[in-house]
């Protein structure tokens, strides 16, 4: 079975139904890279198979997926991406007759396809419903985006793709740091108050990171882990590697590292006891950036985030992302090899007291070592470009893509995997509280149900936990000239001439980065440079 990189539990799935589901969709989506003809309809219809690919991956309970209620209704799903496959391919390069006589019965066999891969994602609720007694602490701290589910839900903001520990993915080779400070363990644990919990600031699957305060007056964070975590030592290493050796100022600084020494005595029978030395965990230092993560005000608490400038201004939400662009262009070349971050996404993006931007994390960080390069796919769903995820094989645009996703959150607020009804119910609910009078309550009993008959309509574009997919969702809008439609509307609820055309700049830019062919992707200088002129037209409205 010809299965791509962060599609492992599709085998699963195959072998339950008898298809070759991972072969299926990795040939789906290299037909529609190499289309010439309906080239939109195939990009549209690609992504709405990736989006079977990565949500696949949710399904892990064997004992769920060999119910036959659940099996039936998979049986055929095989038979649908086959025709998807074959359509895609014969939009390759065909004759101008051929066009012509096919044009009209292409359409409507795209519109059939659509539609029953549609009706196949209405099934994965059910399939999540059967699963979700089994494993529901999982779904919540793994599946659902931050604030979409409960109290034990993780702050990372999409489920991330997991590394294997024994695999060599960093190809940043150990030494001992230079430049950095050692740290011991117990000034560490002074400066956060034993890491009290009041003074956790953050969570995620590359560890817990508290706020402490060092003897010198430095306010830090302190990220901590265990070394038996799921994905090793590697990440330590290569975030020591990397940010040891760079200082940039959308970057954060990396002040220093700590490894925890456990002794315990080795008992023998026929000869003295020994100490034995065993690494514990692995601690690192940074600079404290005081506003907290993008995520956090495009995403956070209403309550929190209205006062943010991120959040009433279009004029900072474009300086964060001209700060991160040129954060990804310093990686690039700031070496004999381009850095590739791997997991660019907004809570990956920190503020400083300045609201500077500072890219974070490089923990799945790698220096490129040019065309054929292959790892293990990981990141995070949602942001992964695609390509990547089907081969493994990496480029030099991957961080560009994920660059994308971001663009679209800071214009739209949404996140990558969004709940329609979660994202308006605040605003639904200051709309209802004037109504008090008969009237107003039979107009909200006929919009009410107007509202159930729209939300037949939107299951078309929901994934398999009933979200939306904010790519499938935007671009189209986007390339058809409607980018008002998504844009957010808290920096400006009337924007003016000049805030439309930045955010039609930025929105037609970040449709660029997100081609499904990573090599009509532009390049990160040429991402800069848009912004830097999407600045100019918002600077003088603030």
């Amino acid at each position: 079975m010809a299965l791509w990189g962060g599609l492992g539990q599709a085998a699963t799935v195959a072998q339950l139904v008898g298809a070759d589901i991972g072969g299926l969709i990795a040939m789906i989506m290299q037909a529609a890279m190499t289309a010439q003809q309906n080239k939109k309809e195939c990009e549209q219809l690609a992504r709405r198979v990736f989006t079977i690919a990565e949500l696949l991956q949710h399904l892990q309970d064997p004992e769920v997926l060999r119910r036959p209620e659940i099996r039936r209704p998979l049986t055929g799903l095989d038979d649908t991406l086959q025709e998807a496959h074959e359509l895609v391919l014969s939009c390759q390069d065909k004759s101008a007759v051929y066009r012509l006589v096919m044009a009209g019965r292409q359409a409507d066999k795209f519109r059939d396809v659509q539609s029953r891969i549609d009706s196949y994602l209405l099934l994965f609720p059910v399939i999540s419903h059967m699963d979700i007694t089994r494993r529901l602490d999982r779904i919540y701290n793994i599946l659902l985006p931050n604030d979409m589910a409960g109290p034990s839900m993780s702050p990372v903001s999409m489920p991330q793709i997991p590394v294997p520990a024994s695999q060599d993915a960093t190809k940043i080779y150990w030494k001992e740091p230079h430049g950095l400070q050692k740290f011991n363990f117990k000034e560490l644990a002074k400066a956060s108050n034993n890491f009290a919990p009041d003074r956790k600031i953050g969570e995620g699957g590359s560890g817990s990171v508290y706020m402490g305060c060092l003897p010198d007056g430095r306010v830090v964070a302190i990220k901590r882990r265990g070394v038996n975590s799921p994905q090793g030592m590697e990440p330590f290493k290569a975030e020591i590697a990397i940010l040891s050796a760079i200082r940039y100022k959308h970057i954060v600084p990396l002040y220093g590292y700590c490894v925890l020494i456990e002794e315990k005595r080795k008992r023998h029978l026929l000869r003295p006891s020994r100490k034995v030395k065993k690494e514990k965990e692995h601690l690192l230092v940074y600079e404290y950036m005081e506003n907290g993560s993008l995520y956090h005000h495009l995403h956070g608490p209403t309550t929190s985030s209205s006062s943010s400038p991120v959040m009433a201004s279009w004029k900072t939400r474009v300086e964060i992302l001209l700060g991160v662009s040129r954060a990804i262009e310093y990686l690039q070349s700031c070496g004999e090899q381009p850095i590739i971050h791997r997991d660019i996404k907004t809570s990956n993006i920190l503020l400083d007291g300045n609201w500077v931007p500072r890219l974070t994390d490089f923990g799945l960080a790698i220096t490129w070592e040019g065309p054929g390069h292959e790892e293990a796919v990981s990141g995070t769903y949602g942001y992964v470009a695609p390509e990547y995820a089907m081969t493994g094989i990496l480029n030099s645009s991957v961080d560009i893509y994920g660059f994308g996703v971001v663009m679209l959150e800071v214009l739209t607020t949404k996140r990558p995997y969004f709940s329609k009804e979660r994202e308006e119910e605040k605003t639904e609910e200051c709309e209802q509280e004037g109504k008090n009078t008969e009237e107003d309550k039979e107009e909200s009993e006929r919009e009410e149900e107007e509202k159930k008959i729209q939300e037949l309509h939107e299951w078309q574009k929901r994934d398999v936990f009933g979200r939306h997919n904010l790519v499938s969702i935007a671009l189209p809008l986007i390339e058809a000239g409607e980018v008002w439609k998504v844009l957010d509307r808290r920096p400006a609820a009337e924007p003016t001439a000049r805030q439309l055309e930045a955010a039609e700049l930025v929105a037609q830019t970040a449709a660029r980065c997100l081609r499904l062919r990573w090599e009509e992707r532009p390049a990160i200088s040429e991402v800069v440079a848009n912004l830097e002129k999407a600045l100019e037209l918002v600077r003088c409205d603030g």
